[in-house]
């Protein structure tokens, strides 16, 4: 939504401009500037009456939670692991491998502690502040959830306190594009306010990365709500649109206006909740191979990244013939890592034909460099140049292995001729040999 249909809403909400008379048609009056709408909107914002200021108990009720410190909402809920999230009952979050999603060992499920903030802007710095800290983590046969609602600024660090105890307990944090917003706007505020934490030293799983490199070849974008739609087959129905919570928040503050708060919580909570069910699936997709909705190319190459060439290959072999020709690619050069060259190059062969010029490229290095065979390699270089593939570096590839071919050629030569003096040399020690011996007598 572009800077004036916003404007349109905000002004339709706020009821700017309901009873101004109408411009004449074809009259003096030229349109409203964009400023002056601007202008109009500020002027309307600030003299509307004062709602009468809510209490921070009455604000708890209507969010479902409680006062746990001045100017801190608490809201708290604990649900079964049975219960499931779109397709996806929490429970498969004991059931999965998360080892390659933390970047090593098992981690323990009780230490997993899922986060998710909404703030006042998304530029970061000192001047963005986490109005809503949502937290969930696995308890034996529950999930649950906390999620921490400011009232006011000079609240903020009795709610980062009171969520020390459970970033303090945890031994992984779960983010969706924590890593480069979440976590370090945390750091920053608790700096800010003189409580120490260790947060930025946590082992973290960003699930928004995974995300990607599994599914970025097939879907629009990576946001969350897609990835809920495509692996949860989760669809909200009359979420709160980020871009508004915010403003919301802000109005809150300025004019005790509570309309929509609730919408900002059950927002929170769904992103929350949806990150243990994207972990379970995300956990499946790089575990077991031939899962047939993920991308196999994109997980192989997260596997191969990590240095494990033997699960990479194992999630592309899987797949077989419906693979992409990149896919068929980095299929032929693991089994070529591994030196399974009898495997590699029928691959390079077949997409070759298809005329894939990189196929072409690993061939006429094969042939040059393993089989010795300058005059294959030679061909498949002059198809490349036939495609206009890289001409720069195959023209220098052709002059050189004319230049060997020669060589070999020439060095042949001088062989054959070394070998027709030897065996004429023998002929002739046979011949001396079988001579018969003149009597002397």
């Amino acid at each position: 939504m572009d800077l004036r249909s916003r404007l349109a809403q905000l002004e339709t909400r706020l009821g700017v401009g309901r009873n101004r008379p109408p411009s004449p048609v074809g009259g003096e009056h030229a349109p409203i500037p964009l400023s002056g709408r601007l202008q109009r909107l500020v002027a309307a914002q600030t003299d509307m009456p004062a709602r009468r200021a809510v209490s921070q108990e009455e604000l708890a009720q209507l969010l479902g939670g409680e006062l746990c410190a001045d100017g801190v909402v608490l809201i708290d809920q604990v649900l079964p692991v049975s219960r499931s999230h779109g397709r996806v009952p929490f429970r498969d979050i004991h059931e999965v491998s998360l080892g390659f999603l933390a970047g090593g060992e098992e981690p323990e499920r009780e230490g997993l502690l899922f986060i998710d903030t909404e703030t006042t802007g998304l530029a970061g710095g000192t001047g963005t502040v986490a109005f809503v800290l949502g937290l969930a983590r696995i308890e034996d046969d529950v999930v649950h959830v906390r999620q921490y609602f400011l009232t006011s600024f000079t609240a903020e660090p009795a709610m980062l306190t009171q969520a020390l105890a459970w970033l303090r307990g945890a031994s992984h944090l779960v983010s969706f594009n924590g890593k480069s917003f979440d976590i370090p706007l945390l750091v920053t505020r608790y700096r800010l306010a003189r409580i120490e934490t260790t947060l930025s030293g946590f082992p973290h799983i960003d699930l928004l990365h995974r995300t990607r490199a599994a599914f970025r070849r097939n879907w629009p974008d990576c946001r969350l709500q897609t990835a809920e739609q495509y692996l949860l087959k989760f669809y909200r129905h009359d979420d709160m649109p980020g871009y508004l919570i915010p403003q919301l928040w802000a109005d809150l503050l300025r004019r005790g206006e509570t309309r929509g708060l609730r919408g900002i919580i059950e927002h929170n909570g769904t992103d929350v909740l949806s990150l243990i069910a994207l972990a379970s699936v995300l956990g499946r997709a790089y575990a077991k191979p031939g899962q047939r909705y993920a991308d196999p190319l994109g997980i192989a190459r997260a596997h191969r990244r990590a240095g494990d060439d033997a699960t990479a290959l194992l999630h592309l072999r899987d797949h077989g013939e419906t693979l992409v020709d990149d896919a068929q690619l980095e299929l032929a050069g693991l089994y070529a890592r591994s030196g399974q060259w009898e495997a590699a190059v029928p691959i390079w062969e077949l997409l070759a034909a298809r005329g894939v010029a990189r196929a072409m490229e690993r061939l006429a290095k094969y042939c040059e460099h393993r089989q010795r065979d300058f005059g294959a390699a030679l061909h498949w270089t002059e198809r490349m140049l036939a495609l206009d593939y890289e001409v720069g570096s195959c023209e220098q590839r052709r002059l050189r292995l004319l230049t060997r071919r020669e060589n070999a050629r020439n060095q042949a030569r001088s062989i054959d001729r070394r070998q027709l003096r030897r065996w004429r040399a023998s002929l002739v020690r046979r011949a001396n040999k079988t001579k018969p011996q003149r009597s002397t007598g």
